[in-house]
């Protein structure tokens, strides 16, 4: 499954502009929304931030 590692181009709820964190997904050549939305809540931030779990709010590379 890929890798990818996600950089939140500006402030999106209580996660700080420029935060990364990886995701692994199925899909490619981008992460699909329900599995960013996932890592967001995992990693303990509101639901603002959660909303933001479009692909294009962030800046992606794919790791592996």
């Amino acid at each position: 499954m890929p890798v990818y590692k996600l950089k939140a181009k500006r402030q999106y709820g209580d996660m700080p502009g420029g935060y990364e964190f990886q995701v692994a997904s199925s899909t490619f050549p981008t992460p699909n929304a329900q599995d960013i939305e996932k890592e967001i809540a995992r990693l303990g931030f509101n639901k603002q931030a959660q909303s933001y779990k479009s692909s294009g709010n962030w800046d992606i590379v794919k790791v592996s």
